[in-house]
């Protein structure tokens, strides 16, 4: 129920106030020197029903902790009801596969959740506790939710233990001021760059286990599912979706088709016998859908006229260490900024690329200042999408290839077309900074501030280009890396 407000008439619109220096802080309002915040009245409410929204969010997070507290003493529990069934028969192995069943059915049955349920709070629970206590406080105090202690914990499986302090220390900066998604991935990039041999270990034992699976679901529909390479499978989806675009410019009217004043009604004088086909209104997904089904089954994509689909190829952006391209080093690759990739499916994949493009990186901030290419007139959008690689507002992960390149300060108002003024914002976002009061900063190194109509302030970082940095630098690592001088570069 929204809160009141009194009733004077309306004082005039004036813009958002922003006076505190401090760029980091996420989520706090703007306030005057005693306090209060210097918010437009119209925006009042809203402002009060955001700080409501984050208390409810900060409650949650602490009972979610005092959860997994709880849990961590369900399996202590377990392990003292093993010790006292193995002293009650010293002879005989009992394990613990009996108390632990015992305990995660109670508590099912008492919450009236599912036992996978209880299983995965078990583990989430007693990770926290005994192996990262830096994120349970984190959760305690509101600064992250379930979802973010969640990706921590994932990200971190197949890690040594000597490597996971240094992890949760990196990964819980980001927690703290992103997404759980968005930390998911970072979890993901950090726990690879950390330890390099699991990238390998891992994709051999996820590969050895790909396969196809088929779900009946309701009203006559089945869902396919693949496992594959990550590499390809982002192929596959980048492929679908070209071809469901172009599919649709497909129905667009043609260029003969349109009269001077851009309407599509036949010229008076013109004798037109052919009947128009009706427009697709199938929304992108449902072409495909569509579109998938018919390469599956007949092996090209089944169009009615025009066939220029067959034609169109998938595109998949691969950021390699120079290093790792030159096989002096396995530090892991990046898929389009989301995935980390072993060194060896790098490299094939960079054997066959049509087109290298080389990108210079700050060698302590790992910002992108300069990208080398064949085709200059695209070399700044090039480089905006190279170190943003995605949507820049916060939350949103939608692809900077399907996304806009957005003027920080607008172009008609003396904003320069450079790195510094230049970020990706998705064309729903890019629409909203510009219809609402939302004010958008760039504070250098890659970091852009947003300000928001209720005085609050959300900064968001561009996404590591190489897996971030962890342990010795890059360039530092260069300097060990062995030389055959008999060996001449390829490019």
């Amino acid at each position: 129920m929204p809160i009141p407000l009194p009733e004077p008439p309306e004082p005039p619109r004036r813009p958002v106030e922003f006076d505190a220096p401090d760029a980091g802080t996420q989520g706090d309002a703007a306030a005057d020197p005693v306090g209060a915040p210097l918010v437009d009245p119209h925006w009042a409410e809203l402002a009060r029903l955001v700080e409501r929204a984050e208390a409810n969010r900060a409650e949650m997070s602490r009972l979610q902790a005092e959860r997994a507290q709880l849990c961590a003493e369900a399996l202590d529990l377990v392990a003292m009801r093993v010790a006292q069934r193995q002293a009650a028969r010293p002879n005989r192995e009992i394990g613990d596969t009996i108390p632990l069943r015992e305990v995660i059915a109670e508590l099912a049955a008492a919450l009236r959740v599912s036992e996978r349920t209880v299983s995965t709070w078990l583990g989430d629970g007693n990770a926290l506790v005994t192996t990262y206590p830096a994120t349970l406080d984190a959760l305690r105090e509101g600064r992250i939710d379930e979802r973010h202690a969640s990706a921590i914990i994932d990200g971190a499986r197949a890690l040594s233990p000597e490597h996971r302090e240094e992890y949760e220390r990196l990964v819980l900066e980001v927690a703290e001021r992103d997404t759980a998604p968005a930390t998911r991935q970072h979890a993901r990039i950090m726990a690879a760059r950390l330890q390099p041999e699991t990238i390998d270990e891992s994709r051999r034992r996820a590969l050895a286990e790909r396969r196809v699976r088929m779900f009946d679901l309701d009203d006559g529909l089945s869902r396919l599912l693949l496992d594959g390479a990550t590499a390809v499978i982002h192929g596959i989806y980048d492929r679908l979706t070209s071809m469901g675009i172009a599919q649709g410019d497909l129905d667009q009217p043609r260029p003969d088709d349109m009269c001077g004043d851009g309407s599509t009604e036949t010229p008076a004088d013109e004798d037109r016998t052919d009947e128009p086909d009706e427009p697709d209104e199938r929304t992108l997904d449902q072409r495909r859908a569509d579109i998938m089904c018919d390469l599956l089954l007949t092996g090209c994509p089944a169009l009615d006229g025009d066939a220029g689909l067959a034609a169109v190829r998938a595109t998949v952006q691969v950021t390699i260490p120079i290093l790792t391209l030159a096989g002096l080093d396995d530090e892991p690759a990046m898929l389009d900024g989301e995935a980390p990739i072993d060194a060896d499916t790098a490299r094939a994949l960079a054997a066959t690329a049509p087109c290298w493009q080389r990108v210079m990186i700050h060698p302590v901030t790992h910002e992108p200042l300069r990208l080398d290419t064949y085709r200059p007139s695209k070399r700044l959008r090039r480089l905006i999408s190279a170190r943003d690689q995605q949507c820049r507002w916060p939350g949103c992960r939608r692809k900077a290839l399907r996304s806009d390149i957005d003027h920080t300060i607008p172009f008609e108002e003396g904003g320069p077309t450079c790195a510094g003024n230049l970020e990706v914002l998705c064309r729903r976002h890019h629409t909203l900074k510009h219809a609402s009061p939302w004010q958008v900063v760039q504070r250098g190194g890659g970091s852009i501030e947003f300000l928001s109509p209720t005085g609050r302030r959300y900064r968001t970082d561009s996404p590591p280009v190489l897996a971030g940095a962890a342990g010795r630098l890059a360039w530092a690592r260069y300097l060990d890396a062995r030389v055959d001088p008999t060996d001449r570069p390829a490019f």
